[in-house]
């Protein structure tokens, strides 16, 4: 099927025979280590009357830094978290520092973490219409990562949020997703594969530009952002196999 990812979908197996949300986080955890992204978290962003206390749910940060950052609500200032609101893709901190126009006290955020061996971090943000806007940050002290690996922590994150909550008592709202049709699941079943939208189309013969209306159309149907959270959705509902 060309292109994949043999360590992620190894990962997303393990996942779907998890039964609590924690060993969920865990496993993800486990598997991040090997880029170099020792510590982490997941939250929900919080709104105008909430503070990141009530929104986070989970993480692995060390004390005095977790302790400093929602006694300063750091998240409200922080490049790494406002950089969310610009790009539905995965992002470092450097990204959001070099991309941004942040103050130098906002930027000096990002530069207080590697005081607790947190120099690099990467970012997944986590929107859809589902399950409201959240975000996967994890860091370590050397990150040198390939195009690749941010490819598989990118689908790895997505999947391990999706898990999460469908495992979750307190999710937001039940997950009734609507049903794809035959050409839109194999659209996305070769995009999983790591496909364009011009090599989908030689495949089922039929244009480049139709083959991406159906992708947009999956995208569309599941309330996502972009198509690797299509795919992670397809994948968790079995609407695709890989």
């Amino acid at each position: 099927m060309g292109r994949t990812y043999p360590a992620v979908l190894d990962l997303i197996e393990r996942m779907d025979t998890l039964a609590q949300p924690e060993t969920v986080w865990q496993s993800f955890l486990k598997f991040s280590e090997d880029y170099g992204l020792c510590r982490g978290g997941l939250a929900d962003l919080p709104g105008p009357h909430e503070s990141l206390r009530q929104t986070i749910i989970y993480d692995t940060w060390p004390d005095d830094w977790r302790k400093r950052y929602l006694e300063k609500e750091y998240v409200r200032r922080d490049p790494a978290v406002l950089h969310t609101g610009k790009t539905v893709d995965p992002f470092t901190w450097s990204d959001a520092l070099i991309l941004g126009d942040y103050s130098k006290n906002d930027r000096t955020i990002v530069y207080e973490a590697s005081e607790f061996k947190m120099v690099e971090g990467f970012v997944v943000p986590l929107l859809s219409a589902w399950s409201g806007t959240a975000v996967i940050t994890m860091a370590g002290d050397h990150l040198d990562l390939s195009r690749r690996d941010k490819a598989e922590v990118h689908l790895a994150a997505i999947y391990c949020h999706a898990r999460i909550r469908a495992l979750s008592a307190d999710r937001r709202r039940d997950l009734v997703l609507p049903p794809l049709s035959t050409r839109e699941r194999e659209c996305l079943r070769w995009a999983a594969a790591g496909k364009s939208d011009w090599e989908i189309g030689e495949i089922l013969s039929i244009s480049e530009k139709t083959a991406n209306a159906h992708l947009e159309r999956a995208k569309t149907k599941y309330g996502v952002a972009t198509r690797v959270q299509a795919i992670v959705f397809a994948l968790r509902t079995g609407a695709i196999k890989i």
